[in-house]
Formats: structure tokens, sequence, C-alpha cells
């Protein structure tokens, strides 16, 4: 009997694969039908002819003698296909538009952000030009009060000092009054 390893084409994983399906040795191989190894993962309608067809050979080049047969020389080398990732499925008309619209609504959504910021900003400078235009104006307001203030203060103090010299004047002519009056009083 022939190990299914001697088979070209099977290594550990599909070893394991054939002998948990029934398939021990190369000439239960060789026996099988395509169909049979078809249900076996990993195996396709063109691998399986390929399998059937190897392992015919390699049971047919076991010599009956006991002794174990030598691996031929020229052996083909069998290229082993790694399992590699599947390639992403192809987007369907469907889907490559709807995410043609969702990039569209994306891009509209930032312009419409920008925008929105845009106008919150020219919003806030205009907030901040009328404060600053109202500030203007109420300082103007509050220094024309304390001018006005000042000038009515300098004009209390005025005419407290022409009340003080009038006042005094007042005074000064009463007590020459007095005198002259006193003076006559004497002659």
């Amino acid at each position: 009997m022939t190990a299914v390893t001697e088979v070209k084409g099977v290594g550990e994983a599909l070893e394991r694969a054939l002998i948990a399906n029934g398939f021990k040795t190369a000439e239960a191989i060789a026996k099988a039908s395509p169909a049979d190894l078809v249900k076996i993962p990993r195996i396709g309608a063109a691998r399986a002819a390929v399998l059937i067809a190897a392992a015919k050979e390699a049971s047919a080049a076991k010599p009956s003698t006991g002794k174990p047969a030598a691996k031929p020389a020229a052996r083909k080398s069998v290229t082993r296909r790694t399992v590699a990732r599947r390639p992403k499925a192809r987007k369907t008309v469907a889907a490559a538009a709807a995410e043609k619209r969702a990039e569209e609504a994306a891009r509209k959504a930032a312009a419409a952000a920008a925008e929105a910021k845009a106008r919150k900003k020219a919003k806030a400078k205009a907030k901040a030009e009328k404060a600053a235009k109202k500030l203007q104006e109420m300082e103007a307001a509050f220094s024309k009060a304390k001018e006005k203030v000042k000038a009515k203060s300098k004009k209390d103090k005025k005419s407290k000092k022409d009340d003080k010299k009038k006042d005094k004047s007042k005074k000064d002519k009463k007590k020459k009054d007095k005198k002259k009056d006193k003076k006559k009083a004497k002659k």
C-alpha cells in the first residue's frame, strides 16, 4: 500500500482531509471517481482528475517487492498555490451608485458645515463690531457728561468766588459806611 503523501500534490492538510473522508491510501484515491473527490473541501473537478492520475502513477511506481520504492530522480515539482485571501468582490452597479451617493452626501455635509461655520463667524464679527460701536458711543457720552460736570463745577466755583467777592465787597462797603457814620457822629 502506498501512503497518501506519496501522491503528487498532496500535502499535510489535504492528507488529513482525504483520510478523514476514507481515502487512506494512494490506491483508494486511484480507484475513486472525480465526483467522490469533489465532495472533499479544497478539491475541485480539475484537481480531482489530477489527483487520481497522480495516485495511479504513485501506486504503479511502487514495486511489489517488500522494499520501499525509491523516489524518482526527475520528479516534476508540483507548484502548490497557497490559499490566498479571496479578492474583494466586485461592486455591483447599485453598490457603486450608493457609495457615490454617500460620498456626495458627505461632501455636501462638509460644505454645509463649513458654510455654517462661516456664517457663525460672520455673525460673531458683526456682533463684535456692533458692541465696539456701542462702546464708542457710550464712551463719547460719558466723556461729554464728564465735561459737562467739569464745566458746571467751574461755573459753580466761579459763582461762589464771585459771590464771596460780592459778599466781601458788601462787607467792606458796610464797614466803610459804619466808619463814615462814626466819623460823622463824632463831628
